[in-house]
């Protein structure tokens, strides 16, 4: 019979079965309190790693990104999480209880007289179930924690656990391009040792230390050479016009004068006419003393007579002589002319020397041009190489770090709480456990009650005869049971 209970056929019905329910009650919290006094005590070992990011972390996921620039959000949550999953890892935990020992860990399943393959499967399934690892939502901490009945043993379990997983770690991000770019790097500095050495040879073999700087030399002793000789030139066109002239001039110059001897030619004459005028003077003075007949007068007048002839003689003589002469102008012409001759040709000797340093020099640049090209493309060649070399190098030298830093289980993940030593069982949680026993007891007690009195059909009150026949009750009666 099912009927709509109330609250008051609840009561009386809970009331009326209580029996059941305490024997439910006592039944479920009987059973808690065997389970929290057969069920052997587990400890607790708990430990706490800290994931850091920054330039020198392991591993670097996107080898692509620039290493100054810090992982994203979903990077950093795919690096703990992949170290949680290393934590976890099968190798891991067969290589901690390896380490640590099946006896040690579990005594009783080192005794049952199966395989070892068998026992080690066992032990790792027991271990996964005794191991939690925990990754923190809002942090980079992962909480490690380890549970077995010896609190001693579960702290060696968890230490033994984080080394292996630094060693694990260590395998796993091992960089696998040390040796390829070792080999990488020789093949480079080889090609770099090849191309200095070519490279020198070429500048040995054509006289070449900078290329550049030796043309804007030459250029510069060029021009300054250019600029001399120029001046030359101009020097020996110069003296060249110098001397042109002068040749002209000497063709309308004669080379002699005829002149008469005027100096020398009438000294005899001037001699005799000097004579003459003391005699005529000295006449003169005596004309007052003397008779113009005396004989002083006649002596005089015969000496000037005889000097009258002499120069009128001398001076025909004279008028009839004449002197060729070098013409002095002439000379001093010649002079100059040879003076211009001599300077045109001590002009022309540094003209030409000049000429022929600066034919020499357009040579040099000429061949220097035409290496040019052959020179630009070594050079360029010995930069790329050089280049790439330093590349690789840098490259090389960071695997090595990585790899020594692996060696040496440097890792990302920093142990900021080592592993505790338990003081008290952290399994079972007694008061967890009878307060969840309690609970179930109530539960399962009431639903007993309930599912009893749903299913039985009996009734047991006037109440219930008015319920389902629908007629008043005139009269009730007891029995005795």
């Amino acid at each position: 019979m099912i009927a709509q209970p109330d609250l008051r056929a609840t009561i009386v019905a809970f009331l009326r079965r209580k029996l059941l329910f305490t024997l439910v009650l006592c039944l479920v919290c009987g059973a808690g309190t065997a389970y929290l006094m057969l069920t052997q005590p587990l400890y607790q070992s708990t430990a706490s790693l800290v994931v850091r990011f920054d330039t020198q972390t392991v591993p670097d996921i996107d080898r692509s990104r620039d290493p100054t620039q810090p992982p994203g959000s979903n990077e950093r949550r795919e690096i703990i999480y992949s170290d949680a999953d290393m934590l976890h890892a099968r190798d891991v935990m067969v290589a901690t209880i390896n380490a640590v020992g099946l006896a040690t860990l579990y005594p009783k399943l080192a005794a049952k007289p199966v395989g070892s393959s068998a026992k080690l499967d066992e032990a790792e399934q027991q271990f996964a179930a005794n191991l939690v690892i925990d990754v923190g939502l809002q942090s980079d901490v992962i909480t490690v924690t380890y549970l077995n009945s010896d609190p001693q043993v579960a702290h060696d379990a968890v230490q033994q656990l984080l080394k292996q997983f630094y060693a694990q770690e260590a395998a796993v991000y091992a960089n696998p391009q040390l040796h390829f770019s070792d080999d990488e790097a020789s093949k480079a500095r080889g090609k770099l040792t090849e191309a200095q050495n070519t490279l020198a040879a070429f500048k040995a073999k054509n006289n070449i230390a900078d290329l550049q700087q030796q043309v804007t030399q030459l250029l510069l002793q060029r021009t300054d050479v250019e600029s001399r000789l120029n001046n030359a030139h101009a020097r020996v066109v110069e003296a060249e016009q110098r001397q042109a002239a002068l040749e002209e001039l000497l063709k309308t110059v004669p080379s002699e004068v005829t002149a008469s001897a005027y100096g020398e030619q009438y000294h005899a004459v001037d001699a005799a006419e000097t004579q003459l005028d003391e005699l005529l003077t000295k006449r003169s003075q005596m004309a007052s003393t003397y008779q113009p007949d005396s004989p002083v007068f006649q002596q005089i007048d015969a000496q000037i007579a005889s000097l009258r002839k002499i120069a009128t003689q001398r001076t025909q003589e004279a008028k009839g002589r004449a002197a060729s002469t070098p013409n002095v102008v002439r000379q001093n012409i010649d002079t100059d002319y040879l003076r211009a001759s001599a300077e045109a040709t001590s002009a022309r000797q540094p003209e030409q020397v000049l000429a022929a340093q600066l034919q020499g020099i357009d040579k040099q640049l000429s061949a220097l041009e035409a290496e040019r090209n052959q020179y630009d493309d070594m050079v360029r060649t010995v930069q790329i190489q050089n280049d790439t070399y330093r590349a690789l190098a840098i490259r090389y030298e960071t695997a090595r770090v990585e790899a020594n830093r692996n060696a040496q289980n440097i890792s990302a993940a920093a142990v900021i709480a080592a592993p505790s030593v338990p003081d008290r069982p952290a399994r079972p949680r007694r008061k967890l456990v009878a307060l969840a026993t309690l609970l179930a007891g109530l539960i399962l007690a009431t639903a007993a009650v309930l599912l009893t009195e749903a299913i039985d059909d009996r009734l047991s009150a006037p109440r219930d005869v008015v319920r389902t026949l629908r007629l008043p009750v005139l009269a009730t009666f007891e029995t005795d049971r």
